[in-house]
């Protein structure tokens, strides 16, 4: 399983703040990744929860919107594996940096991303046992039709719209490519461009030296 939460390095350095806001203990840390952008590199730097001093106890619940928490209810779906890090996603965002929190399951079998802004949740999209998207604009809804071709000229065309076109597809598509699609998608408004293949984007994360987030 991978969870992180994903924030443009020049806004790394408010990770300590916002952990000393989201959790009482244990502690996390950061890697920096470079990563091909659209006419250039790009660094993004992964936070996760380092499991030595043991799991991160968050200082309240996570604050979802009523409908994708009813929705959770109802299917009896996890919104995300754990409270630590949407917490963390809240509290930086609110000191100003957009943050992704990401989550994959074992195989890309399952899913999770969601955009936070000004302190708050504005996008979320998840495949597992069932499927939901729900932005602020739309509020919850069902995928839309058509397969990961279409979904990819249609980012391309809508490039600059990027912020506002971030759509599940699921239809004709096995799990695993779902998934997949999904967080490329996510890591495109990034970097505006195509991000490597998740296994090799998740190799260059466990192989990079971390570094602790410490709280101010």
């Amino acid at each position: 399983m991978y969870a992180w939460l994903v924030v443009e390095v020049e806004h790394a350095g408010l990770l300590p703040a916002a952990l000393a806001r989201a959790w009482r203990g244990g502690g996390g840390e950061v890697v920096e990744i470079e990563l091909p952008a659209r006419k250039q590199t790009r660094t993004l730097a992964f936070a996760r929860a380092d499991p030595a001093p043991g799991a991160p106890v968050p200082r309240r619940a996570p604050r979802w919107p009523d409908l994708i928490a009813d929705w959770s209810d109802i299917h009896s779906e996890r919104l995300f594996p754990d409270d630590a890090l949407p917490v963390l996603a809240e509290e930086i965002s609110a000191l100003g940096a957009d943050a992704l929190l990401v989550h994959v399951a074992p195989g890309l079998a399952g899913a999770t991303v969601a955009w936070y802004e000004r302190g708050a949740l504005s996008l979320y999209e998840h495949v597992g046992g069932t499927t939901v998207s729900w932005s602020e604009a739309d509020g919850l809804g069902r995928p839309s039709p058509g397969g990961l071709r279409s979904m990819a000229l249609a980012g391309a065309r809508k490039l600059a719209d990027a912020r506002d076109e971030f759509i599940l597809d699921r239809i004709e598509q096995t799990a695993r490519a779902t998934g997949e699609a999904l967080l490329e998608r996510a890591l495109h408004r990034f970097l505006a461009a195509d991000p490597p293949p998740f296994d090799e984007l998740a190799g260059l994360v466990a192989h990079a030296r971390p570094r602790p987030i410490e709280p101010p």
